[in-house]
């Protein structure tokens, strides 16, 4: 069976997003705000509401001025998708056949901004940065077990100050 024509979603504007063969006219940078704005991070375990709209907002400020509206979209796929931890993301097969669905999303995303072509480094520099600032300032102090793994080099969290924003 097909389930190509079945694995759709309905956005906030009312368009039909479907998940296995996405169209750049459905890009849609309201349907991406407005689900970025409602969906918190760290599987909605922190302090505080704390979305990805504001994530990628304060990513967008760490970095070149050139690549901003890449940080600034960079988790546009989850609008669609929604956000999966990154221990499920990472380290499952759950997160290997999600990320095989993200990818042609993402880009899209990208594309539809005019910022096509491959993720800037800034991305994951500014992404990695915040998830250590995001670890300080909205999680209980615990002792995180990298494995030694830090691939980006950075020894500490982004220099930001996270507010407590609502949805809207």
């Amino acid at each position: 069976m097909n389930n190509v024509n079945k694995a759709y979603i309905i956005t906030y504007t009312g368009k039909q997003f479907y998940l296995l063969e996405p169209r750049l006219e459905t890009i849609d940078f309201e349907d991406i705000a407005h689900s970025q704005a409602m969906q918190c991070r760290w599987t909605g375990h922190c302090r505080h509401h704390y979305s990805i709209a504001q994530h990628g907002y304060y990513c967008s400020f760490l970095g070149p001025e050139e690549t901003a509206l890449k940080r600034l979209l960079h988790d546009g796929s989850e609008s669609y998708l929604g956000d999966m931890n990154r221990p499920l993301k990472h380290y499952t097969d759950a997160g290997d056949a999600y990320r095989r669905v993200e990818w042609p999303i993402q880009d899209l995303v990208y594309e539809g901004a005019g910022v096509p072509g491959p993720e800037d480094a800034s991305v994951k520099i500014a992404d990695e940065a915040m998830l250590y600032a995001e670890m300080a300032q909205l999680l209980p102090p615990v002792s995180w077990d990298t494995g030694g793994n830090n691939p980006f080099g950075l020894s500490k969290a982004a220099n930001i100050v996270i507010e407590e924003w609502t949805p809207r």
